[in-house]
This record gives C-alpha cells, sequence and structure tokens, in this order.
C-alpha cells in the first residue's frame, strides 16, 4: 500500500491524536531527488516532539544533507494509537520526509539519548520490518547504526545494533558515507567500519566472562571517541526546520560550546563531551541573525551544558540585545551555573522571561556538595536566591539528588532546611523542590558506586515530605530509576532482558513516567534470572563492560576523583583554574587552557 496516500485518504489522521507528527512537510523541511542518492535515515527512538527538539539531531540531518549525494530523512516512533493503526494496515515505520519504509534505505542512525528509549528502539526496528537482531540482518538490510552518550556503554545493545559510534558526528559524516556508498557487500562493510576509529562493530569482539561476572568484550585495543577539534569549522543549521505542533523546546536554538569542564562526578554529559570548544561571538551573533530570519521564530536559545561559562556571553548579548527588543524576541540562557554572575546575566536580557529560575545544589549539606564537585557553598545559594528575588524572579525550582556516595539521613534533612532557608531569607512565596535519584554512570568517577535501592530511597523520602509543609516536592519514581541503572551498568546479558520487556511484556515509551511499569521489568529480568545486585551493588573491579569505549578520560584521574570525593576535597573548574590532567586535551591536542603540570 502506498503510505502516503493511506495516510491522507483513509482517514486515519482523524482517528490519532497529533496527526501533524505523522505527515512532515514542514517549513524548511530538506527536499531533494532521489536518483543515485544514498539513502539515510536518522532515527530518534522518541516522539516527534521529543526529537525534534533535540538539536543534536538537527545538526546531523544538516551534516549529512550537506552531501550532494546524499539524502537524509527523519524517522520517529508513532505513539501509541499510530502503531496500532498502521500494524492493522500493515503500515511499516517511514521516514517523513519521502514516506519510505525504513527497511529500504542504505543506513539507520539511531540517536542513543537516554537508556529508558531502548524498548522504543526495538519497538521502531519491528515496526519497519528490520530484524531487531542483528544476526538475523541480510544484505538487503540497513545497516544500523547508534551514537550519542548512552551509546557510551554499548553492551546491552550490542546484539541489536550493528555499529556503535561515540563523538561527534560531524568529524565521521565523510567515513560514513564512503563506507556506505563503496560498492561491497555489507559484510565488506560492516569491516570497514571496523578498522576505521571511532566505530565499534560489537561481532569483531567476542565476549566473555570474566571473574566477577560481567561479560566484557575481548579487545586489543580500546574504541577511542572522535571529537571536533574547532567548532567553527563545522556547519550548524540555521534553516532549522519549524515543525507544526508545538514540541518540547519550540525556539530557535544556537550552540554556542560543547562540552563542560565543572567536573561534578555523577554527571556524566560533564566528561563524555569534554574538553569545552567554543564557537566565536562572531559566528554566534551572525548564526542567530540567520535563524532567526530563516525560522521565524520568537524565541532563540543559546545552548550548551553551561552557557553562562560562555567566555564572551557578555559581547554576545550586548550585540543581539537591541535587535531582540526591536523584533520583540526573547531569548534564554540554559545552564548548569547559577550564580550572581547568572542572575546579573538575566537581569539585562531584554525579554528574558522571569517567571521562573532552575538552581541545581544537587545536595543539601555542604559535605555532600563537597564529595560530589558542587562548588557552590550554602551563603553563595542563598544569597543567589536573594538577588533573583531582587531582580525580578517570583519562581524558583531548586533540583536535588539523594542516593549520593556517603549519603546519610543528616544530608537528606538539610535538603529540607535549605530549602526552607530559601524561601524564608529570599522572602520567596513560589519554591518547586525536584529530587532524583543517584544513578552511577560509566566513565564518571562514581561509576562503581552503589544505586540505592528503592526501599532505602523511600526511607529518605520520609524525611523529604517535610517539604511538602512550605513547597511543592516532586520526586523521581526510585522504580524507574532502577531500571535506568540497570541499563545504564549492563553487559550483553541485558539484551534479552530488554528484548523480553519490549516484546513479551509490551514495555514502550519508559521514559514517560505515566508509561513506565516495573512489573514488566520485573518478569523480564526473572525470566531471564539476572542477578541485580551484580549490576546495582558498589563494583569491586576495574574490568567492566563499557571499557572498550575510550572517552579519553584516563582511569588515572577518574581514581584520583574517586580518592578525592572519598577526602570530600573539590576540584575545580580547568578552564579557569589549573589542569586537571583528565587527559582529554593531551590526546586530542585541545588545549582550551594553557596545560600545566600538576604534581599529585
Amino acid at each position: 500500500m502506498n503510505i502516503q496516500k493511506w495516510l491522507f485518504s483513509s482517514g486515519v489522521l482523524h482517528r490519532v491524536r497529533k496527526p501533524a507528527r505523522y505527515i512532515g512537510g514542514e517549513y524548511n523541511i530538506i527536499k531533494k531527488d532521489l536518483n543515485n542518492k544514498i539513502r539515510v535515515g536518522l532515527m530518534f527512538p522518541d516522539l516527534y516532539e521529543v526529537g525534534m527538539s533535540h538539536t543534536g539531531f538537527q545538526i546531523l540531518l544538516n551534516e549529512f544533507n550537506s552531501f550532494e549525494n546524499v539524502y537524509a530523512e527523519r524517522i520517529f516512533l508513532p505513539w501509541k494509537d499510530m502503531i496500532e493503526e498502521m500494524k492493522k494496515h500493515n503500515i511499516p515505520l517511514y521516514s517523513l520526509e519521502t514516506f519510505t519504509p525504513i527497511k529500504d534505505f542504505d543506513l539507520i542512525g539511531i540517536t542513543l539519548q537516554y537508556e529508558l528509549s531502548y524498548t522504543n528502539l526495538l519497538h521502531s526496528l519491528k515496526l519497519g520490518n528490520i530484524p531487531v537482531w542483528s544476526k538475523d540482518r541480510s544484505e538487503n538490510d540497513p545497516i544500523i547504526i547508534a551514537g550519542g552518550p548512552s551509546a557510551s556503554n554499548p553492551e546491552p545493545l550490542r546484539d541489536f545494533i550493528d555499529v556503535f559510534f561515540n563523538g561527534d558526528g560531524e568529524e565521521v559524516s565523510e567515513d560514513i558515507i564512503k563506507i556506505i556508498s563503496s560498492d561491497v557487500s555489507r559484510e565488506e562493510k560492516l569491516k570497514k567500519f571496523h578498522e576505521t576509529e571511532g566505530f565499534y562493530v560489537p561481532k569483531f569482539y567476542p565476549v566473555e566472562e570474566n571473574n566477577y561476572g560481567f561479560y566484557i568484550p575481548k579487545f586489543k585495543d580500546r574504541v577511542k571517541v572522535r571529537k571536533v577539534r574547532d567548532l567553527n569549522t563545522v556547519k550548524f543549521p540555521v534553516n532549522q526546520i519549524v515543525p507544526k505542533i508545538k514540541t518540547i523546546h519550540n525556539r530557535a536554538i544556537i550552540e554556542v560550546m560543547r562540552g563542560c569542564d565543572r567536573g561534578c562526578r555523577f554527571c556524566h554529559a560533564g566528561f563524555y563531551y569534554r574538553p569545552v570548544r567554543e564557537r566565536t561571538a562572531k559566528s554566534i551573533i551572525d548564526l542567530s541573525y540567520k535563524t532567526l530570519e530563516s525560522t521565524g521564530y520568537n524565541e532563540i536559545s543559546l545552548l550548551s551544558l553551561s552557557t553562562l561559562d560562555y567566555s564572551d556571553l557578555e559581547s554576545v548579548l550586548d550585540e543581539l540585545n537591541d535587535f531582540l527588543k526591536e523584533n520583540r524576541i526573547s531569548i534564554s540562557l540554559p545552564s548548569s551555573r547559577v550564580d550572581r554572575f547568572g542572575i546579573e546575566i538575566g537581569s539585562k536580557i531584554s525579554g528574558a522571561r522571569k517567571t521562573g529560575l532552575t538552581f541545581a545544589p544537587e545536595a543539601g549539606s555542604q559535605r555532600l556538595r563537597d564529595i560530589i564537585n558542587k562548588n557552590l557553598s550554602e551563603e553563595e545559594i542563598i544569597n543567589v536566591a536573594k538577588f533573583a528575588k531582587e531582580a525580578g524572579w517570583r519562581r524558583i525550582k531548586l533540583y536535588f539528588m539523594i542516593g549520593l556516595p556517603g549519603e546519610t539521613d543528616e544530608d537528606v534533612k538539610a535538603i529540607v532546611e535549605l530549602a526552607r532557608k530559601i524561601k524564608k531569607e529570599a522572602k520567596l512565596k513560589d519554591i518547586t523542590v525536584n529530587v532524583s535519584i543517584f544513578i552511577p554512570k560509566p566513565h564518571t568517577p562514581f561509576e562503581k558506586e552503589r544505586f540505592v535501592q528503592p526501599k532505602e530511597v523511600k526511607e529518605k523520602i520520609k524525611i523529604l515530605n517535610e517539604v511538602r509543609k512550605f513547597a511543592r516536592l516532586n520526586i523521581h519514581d526510585p522504580y524507574e530509576s532502577l531500571i535506568e541503572a540497570l541499563l545504564s551498568r549492563g553487559d550483553s546479558k541485558i539484551g534479552k532482558v530488554i528484548y523480553d520487556a519490549a516484546f513479551e511484556e509490551g514495555a514502550i515509551f519508559d521514559e514517560w513516567e505515566e508509561e513506565f511499569d516495573f512489573r514488566k521489568w520485573a518478569r523480564a529480568i526473572n525470566k531471564n534470572n539476572i542477578n541485580t545486585s551484580l549490576y546495582l551493588d558498589e563494583i569491586n573491579t576495574d574490568e567492566l563492560p563499557w571499557k572498550i569505549v575510550d572517552i579519553l578520560i584516563t582511569e588515572e584521574f577518574l581514581k584520583f576523583e574517586e580518592k578525592k570525593a572519598e577526602e570530600a576535597k573539590t576540584t575545580e573548574d580547568c578552564r579557569w583554574d589549573k589542569c586537571s590532567l583528565c587527559g582529554v586535551c593531551i590526546k586530542t591536542g585541545l588545549n582550551n587552557i594553557l596545560m600545566k603540570q600538576v604534581k599529585r
């Protein structure tokens, strides 16, 4: 059946929610003729409005379409009502640009942003009539490649993905196209990926069980990530596709820098995306004007992991401010850093929304903030809240984490007391306290720490409930966090659990709290006789499943940071202090600071 004809003549668009998710045709959509083109399908295994909000996804779409002989198209997972309709009428998962079944592409590139999307990924492949297990794919099936932060531990998905990549996609797009366009068999193409730096092809790395109980891929050399050296030399999309429906981030986006060196010891992104690489102020200003002109958005976001750390931010804002004010365009600065400087910057921005401010102390006590390397004192936190009130902010959201290494009940009580002090001393009427559960992430100093089980978390929640007397309190589902922790530190044995959860139990959209059902995962875990304590308890071995991937952070540095955490000692941001010798700048030649040798 013709997919486009089915969409517009069967009445299906009247039967499903948000039909604009499925019809394409947006403003700035990329159109090419199909003659002699390499067909690349870029898949974000979640809803349209989630994937279209992801800047990296649009960067990759633009990057691959910059090749004349390539046509890259978008693929998203439909919502459950549309999946039912597609199954009923034998309609496979298709691309939005040309309504092509995904099985007909040469390559499917999948973005792995979070572990709880793994069941979505499997459902997407099956809905597209592509064999879910990589071993079952034949010559006519597309090569499935996956990248993104969750690919830094590829092992739970190793039996479903043909090729993994870690690093910056712009750095390897040419290699990918060269391999895919080569006139050789599918097997030979996989071999070429295996021989190219930055790519991990699981089939060439047999797995064996180590003494600890982990299934470990055997390797001679680790697979190194590949990173863009100069962000100003790579393309950034100014003709961003404008969705027909409201998305999570409905605005123009400019990436001002990549990476963060603040060194919060729990933060995977802070280590995975190192080192910091900035665009010039001139480039950011030029991209901003062009993107606003080509999209018509009335809001722009200067995006990075910590935008307020951008070294020339005031110059950018000074240049843009009159234009934004004149055209009634607001600006947002998402950031992991909020201090007095940040509030002052925010106060100067024309059109900046002052309805709410987000602030992440992460821990209530100074001792625990030092353990996790959150370089903030209580005095600074209180003063920032006071200054925010004076500057016009009326609401504040506070983000904390429980279950952190070294945490005691006194540390949990300190969250309550800190939130109370902020409300009282800053005289803020509207405070929301959001609490997540610490998840030990690969390639961080806390990668071997234990995950606190739900029973213990519930005891901590009893303490936190005191917050409800003076503020709103939101706490993440501890069982959802448990599954995320299992997938985060899993090995290849966990692959069958994901498969059974998806297809025998019907788990899908697990990252949506209202859709998550722990019982489905529990049954899949029990069926496969998985000892979850292997993955969730404190780990006492250096032979870890994810060490096949080298994100360029040295093992010496991770152990040094782990030791400093035990001693509650902090490490300064190396952009403004001495080099911490994490290894990334040395291995890449990217000296974003003056390299200094440090004696330990």
